[in-house]
């Protein structure tokens, strides 16, 4: 697999993945509903991230105990040097038990 199996209408969908997923207030990248984020690269998928024309979207799960607020401004900045123009919609899809931690 080579680094340009990774760039889908160019933007990285490897490295934003890691830089949301890095999100303190991100438990975790999800697909499913409600928006079945996923993309689709050779031998792989990677989950909760779709571009689509000029829309970035990223699905997580919330760290139980972080606010929305603190998600979307965590995710927005890390995410948005690599959409390009495209606008990041972040969509919270679920939120992390604070008993099991997912």
């Amino acid at each position: 697999m080579t680094e340009a199996d990774a760039i889908v209408d160019g933007v990285d969908v490897v490295k934003l993945a890691a830089v949301v997923e890095d999100c303190p207030a991100v438990d975790a990248l999800v697909e499913g509903a409600p928006t079945w984020a996923a993309t689709y690269l050779p031998r792989r998928r990677i989950t909760g991230i779709r571009i689509e024309g000029d829309v970035v979207t990223t699905q997580v799960r919330l760290r139980f105990g972080s606010t929305v607020g603190q998600l979307a401004q965590q995710v927005w900045r890390a995410a948005t040097p690599l959409a390009g123009s495209r606008r990041v919609d972040i969509v919270v899809a679920d939120i992390s038990d604070p008993l099991t931690g997912v």
